[in-house]
């Protein structure tokens, strides 16, 4: 009964943290429990085929008589936007707020790294989430209705997307010797904050995007390959049967790149580890 009654809890407080950025929990592919929160959903940022827009975006903010480059905005204050081309900003509009991710840029985990995420596209981080509340000649005056971290200047503002929550099941059966079943096959290619190991409930940026097929909800193996280290050293490839070291699930779909969680791992799970379709 504890057990149940723990678990009862969590669902609710998965639930109770939607409301911020105006989302629903929604069944994805399979029948389960929900793979991510929202804040995951909305805070892990992407990496876009295209440069996103950077036409409107913050100029200043509330309480910011000196224009201080420390100045930041939380949940519940306001920041003004503009448009650079004089696009009409509306009362009621809801933006993301995202920023170029300039970080996995600067650490190589591997080699040939940098040119990985470029082939990708541009990489952003989000910001946060805003709404329009009052329109003047001097600029749009927008809330920050949620906050995934420090709200700037600068800060692009793109038009929100609510996405659903791809479900999972995590009694599903996990085969440790599965082998190759001829279908997709890619790379974790980046991780989300430029982390490099990952272990359950971590997510990171795969190569694989909707130009492939790849769709959210979709489930792949984790396994280790041959690959080079920054060091100079050279990892052996395996021998004997291939092993699935852990699982991922497809939390949304850019043109080139996929944000995906890890659902399961048995041992270290790093960058360049290859992936393949379930």
């Amino acid at each position: 009964m504890r057990s149940r009654t723990l678990t009862f809890l969590g669902v609710l407080c998965l639930l109770s943290v939607t409301s911020a950025f105006g989302q629903d929990v929604q069944p994805g592919m399979a029948v389960g429990f929900p793979a991510a929160s929202v804040s995951d959903m909305n805070c892990s940022g992407f990496i876009s085929g295209q440069p996103v827009s950077n036409d409107i975006s913050i100029f200043n903010g509330a309480d910011d008589d000196q224009l201080s480059y420390t100045r930041a905005w939380m949940t519940g204050e306001h920041v003004f936007l503009r448009s650079r081309t004089g696009a009409n900003i509306a009362v009621g509009t809801e933006y993301s707020l995202v920023r170029s991710a300039s970080e996995l840029m600067r650490v190589r985990w591997y080699d040939g790294q940098g040119a990985s995420i470029r082939s990708l596209g541009k990489p952003y981080e989000n910001a946060g989430r805003v709404k329009v509340v009052r329109v003047t000649p001097d600029g749009a005056i927008a809330e920050v209705t949620a906050a995934c971290g420090l709200v700037m200047r600068g800060d692009l503002a793109i038009p929100a997307v609510n996405r659903p929550i791809p479900a999972f099941d995590p009694a599903a059966q996990f085969d440790h010797y599965a082998p190759s079943n001829g279908k997709l096959l890619g790379a974790i290619t980046a991780g989300v904050d430029n982390a490099s190991y990952f272990g359950g409930g971590a997510k990171a940026f795969i190569n694989l995007g909707t130009s492939d097929g790849v769709s959210p909800g979709q489930k792949f193996r984790i396994f280790h390959i041959l690959n080079d280290e920054p060091a100079g050293a050279y990892m052996l490839p395996p021998t004997g049967p291939r092993q699935t070291i852990g699982e991922l699930i497809v939390l949304s779909s850019e043109e080139k790149s996929s944000l995906v969680m890890v659902t399961k791992s048995i041992r270290e799970i790093k960058l360049g580890d290859g992936i393949e379709q379930e």
